[in-house]
């Protein structure tokens, strides 16, 4: 299967199966209830090597800036991963699913989940100031509905921003996959 895939050629973010394919209103709908995925980044080594992290954390969409943003400590892989390119931002990928039952088959190439999953594809970079305070904010009353920062929690201060990093992932474009069969193909 060498040259299947190329990135360069077919957009990454076409699934290769139109009936599990769904629209933007869909994925903003999974965007907003899951509130936990994966932020995939490269570290280059001076030598020129690649290293590639998986990170999973909690994060908020936002619409209005078609962002998601997150957080970690203050020094770490994410942390330098997205910093290594900070004029322009880093190239990342996101990942989120939700996942149901188990779909048992007599086949085992047939074995299956339902699933709902979206992947997004952007420009991530570190925030600060204000704009950390502000998507700190965001993400914190998103992961915890009802929660009002400043009202059931301190103000977020500047030794609070002091001790974490705070990102925003812009999206450039995001496919959404839906797989919620009622069960598996069998074989006789």
């Amino acid at each position: 299967m060498t040259g299947f895939y190329d990135p360069a050629q077919r957009d990454p973010s076409l699934s290769r199966r139109p009936q599990n394919r769904r629209d933007d209103a869909w994925i903003e709908d999974l965007l907003l209830r899951v509130p936990l995925g994966r932020v995939a980044t490269v570290y280059r080594g001076e030598d020129g090597r690649a290293w590639p992290f998986v990170t999973p954390l909690a994060f908020a969409y936002r619409p209005g800036s078609r962002d998601l943003v997150y957080h970690t400590n203050v020094v770490g892989r994410l942390r330098a991963n997205t910093e290594q390119a900070e004029a322009q931002g880093h190239p990342a990928t996101f990942e989120v699913t939700e996942t149901g039952a188990l779909l048992p088959s007599t086949s085992p190439l047939e074995l299956s989940v339902q699933y709902r999953s979206v992947i997004v594809f952007g420009t991530a970079r570190v925030l600060r100031g204000e704009d950390a305070r502000a998507a700190l904010t965001t993400l914190s009353e998103r992961v915890f509905p009802g929660l009002r920062v400043g009202t059931h929690t301190r103000p977020i201060t500047d030794a609070d921003l002091a001790r974490t990093a705070v990102y925003a992932l812009s999206i450039e474009r995001w496919s959404g996959k839906e797989n919620w069969a009622d069960g598996a193909a069998q074989e006789d």
